[in-house]
Protein backbone atom coordinates (compact mmCIF):
# COMPACT_ATOMS: atom_id res chain seq x y z
CA UNK A 1 0.00 0.00 0.00
CA UNK A 2 1.32 3.43 -0.91
CA UNK A 3 0.89 6.48 1.31
CA UNK A 4 0.95 10.03 0.05
CA UNK A 5 1.73 12.54 2.79
CA UNK A 6 1.28 16.17 1.75
CA UNK A 7 1.98 19.49 3.39
CA UNK A 8 3.11 23.02 2.68
CA UNK A 9 4.99 25.91 4.23
CA UNK A 10 3.09 28.52 6.26
CA UNK A 11 2.18 30.69 3.25
CA UNK A 12 1.62 27.83 0.79
CA UNK A 13 4.28 28.92 -1.73
CA UNK A 14 6.20 25.65 -1.23
CA UNK A 15 4.43 22.28 -1.16
CA UNK A 16 5.81 18.84 -0.39
CA UNK A 17 4.44 15.40 -1.20
CA UNK A 18 6.10 12.32 0.27
CA UNK A 19 5.18 9.11 -1.54
CA UNK A 20 6.10 6.19 0.69
CA UNK A 21 5.10 2.57 1.25
CA UNK A 22 5.09 3.32 5.00
CA UNK A 23 2.52 5.09 7.17
CA UNK A 24 3.67 8.29 8.89
CA UNK A 25 3.72 6.46 12.24
CA UNK A 26 6.30 4.03 10.81
CA UNK A 27 8.66 6.68 9.44
CA UNK A 28 11.64 7.87 11.49
CA UNK A 29 11.42 11.24 13.21
CA UNK A 30 14.73 12.94 13.94
CA UNK A 31 15.75 16.13 15.74
CA UNK A 32 19.18 17.27 14.57
CA UNK A 33 20.99 19.05 17.38
CA UNK A 34 22.88 21.59 15.25
CA UNK A 35 22.15 25.25 15.96
CA UNK A 36 20.35 25.75 12.62
CA UNK A 37 17.86 22.93 13.23
CA UNK A 38 17.44 23.55 16.96
CA UNK A 39 16.58 27.24 16.51
CA UNK A 40 13.92 26.29 13.96
CA UNK A 41 12.51 23.38 15.94
CA UNK A 42 13.12 21.16 12.93
CA UNK A 43 11.94 17.56 12.93
CA UNK A 44 12.93 15.60 9.85
CA UNK A 45 11.92 12.37 8.23
CA UNK A 46 12.98 10.41 5.19
CA UNK A 47 12.28 7.08 3.54
CA UNK A 48 14.89 5.60 1.17
CA UNK A 49 12.08 3.53 -0.36
CA UNK A 50 9.96 6.65 -0.89
CA UNK A 51 10.17 9.75 -3.03
CA UNK A 52 9.84 13.42 -2.09
CA UNK A 53 8.32 15.88 -4.55
CA UNK A 54 8.71 19.57 -3.73
CA UNK A 55 6.78 22.09 -5.80
CA UNK A 56 7.52 25.78 -5.36
CA UNK A 57 6.24 28.93 -6.96
CA UNK A 58 8.97 30.52 -9.13
CA UNK A 59 11.46 32.40 -6.96
CA UNK A 60 9.96 31.17 -3.70
CA UNK A 61 12.85 28.92 -2.62
CA UNK A 62 16.01 30.26 -0.99
CA UNK A 63 18.96 27.89 -0.58
CA UNK A 64 21.18 28.18 2.47
CA UNK A 65 24.49 26.33 2.94
CA UNK A 66 26.64 26.09 6.04
CA UNK A 67 29.11 23.66 7.64
CA UNK A 68 30.61 21.50 4.90
CA UNK A 69 28.65 23.52 2.30
CA UNK A 70 27.44 20.43 0.43
CA UNK A 71 23.79 20.58 1.47
CA UNK A 72 21.11 23.06 0.42
CA UNK A 73 18.65 23.90 3.17
CA UNK A 74 15.49 24.94 1.34
CA UNK A 75 13.72 27.92 2.87
CA UNK A 76 10.53 29.56 1.68
CA UNK A 77 11.42 33.06 0.46
CA UNK A 78 7.94 34.28 1.41
CA UNK A 79 7.37 33.00 4.96
CA UNK A 80 10.86 31.77 5.91
CA UNK A 81 9.87 28.17 6.70
CA UNK A 82 12.66 25.58 6.58
CA UNK A 83 11.14 22.94 4.27
CA UNK A 84 13.82 20.37 3.44
CA UNK A 85 17.53 19.68 3.09
CA UNK A 86 18.84 18.34 -0.21
CA UNK A 87 22.21 17.30 -1.58
CA UNK A 88 23.39 15.82 -4.83
CA UNK A 89 24.70 12.32 -4.13
CA UNK A 90 26.14 10.27 -6.99
CA UNK A 91 24.28 12.40 -9.53
CA UNK A 92 20.88 12.18 -7.81
CA UNK A 93 19.14 14.76 -5.65
CA UNK A 94 18.56 13.24 -2.20
CA UNK A 95 17.07 14.76 0.92
CA UNK A 96 15.09 14.88 4.12
CA UNK A 97 11.80 16.65 4.82
CA UNK A 98 11.19 18.94 7.79
CA UNK A 99 7.75 17.75 8.91
CA UNK A 100 7.27 20.89 11.02
CA UNK A 101 8.24 23.18 8.16
CA UNK A 102 5.45 21.80 5.97
CA UNK A 103 2.99 20.93 8.76
CA UNK A 104 2.94 17.27 7.73
CA UNK A 105 0.19 15.31 9.49
CA UNK A 106 0.85 12.02 11.25
CA UNK A 107 3.86 13.01 13.36
CA UNK A 108 2.06 14.82 16.17
CA UNK A 109 2.82 13.74 19.72
CA UNK A 110 5.85 11.66 18.77
CA UNK A 111 9.19 12.01 20.49
CA UNK A 112 11.95 12.47 17.90
CA UNK A 113 15.31 10.74 18.07
CA UNK A 114 17.90 13.42 18.90
CA UNK A 115 20.74 13.28 16.38
CA UNK A 116 24.26 14.67 16.77
CA UNK A 117 26.34 14.66 13.60
CA UNK A 118 29.26 16.89 14.75
CA UNK A 119 31.85 14.11 14.84
CA UNK A 120 31.09 12.67 11.40
CA UNK A 121 33.79 12.72 8.76
CA UNK A 122 32.67 13.77 5.27
CA UNK A 123 32.75 10.09 4.21
CA UNK A 124 30.61 9.04 7.19
CA UNK A 125 28.13 11.83 6.45
CA UNK A 126 27.86 10.74 2.83
CA UNK A 127 27.35 7.08 3.81
CA UNK A 128 24.62 8.03 6.32
CA UNK A 129 22.80 10.13 3.78
CA UNK A 130 23.03 7.42 1.11
CA UNK A 131 21.53 5.00 3.64
CA UNK A 132 18.77 7.22 5.09
CA UNK A 133 17.87 9.99 2.66
CA UNK A 134 15.34 9.71 -0.17
CA UNK A 135 15.19 10.76 -3.81
CA UNK A 136 13.86 14.29 -4.30
CA UNK A 137 12.33 16.13 -7.25
CA UNK A 138 12.32 19.92 -6.87
CA UNK A 139 10.10 21.71 -9.36
CA UNK A 140 9.61 25.46 -9.58
CA UNK A 141 6.26 26.02 -11.26
CA UNK A 142 3.10 28.00 -10.86
CA UNK A 143 1.02 26.39 -8.10
CA UNK A 144 -1.60 23.95 -9.25
CA UNK A 145 -5.11 24.65 -8.03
Amino acid sequence: MSHQLAGHCHCGAVRAILDTPRAAADLPLRACQCSFCRTRGALTTSDPEGHLHIEAAPGSVNRYRFGLRVTDFLLCAECGAYVAAVSEIEGALMGVLNVRGVDLAGFEGRDPDPMIYDEETPDQRLARRQDRWMPVALVEAQPSI
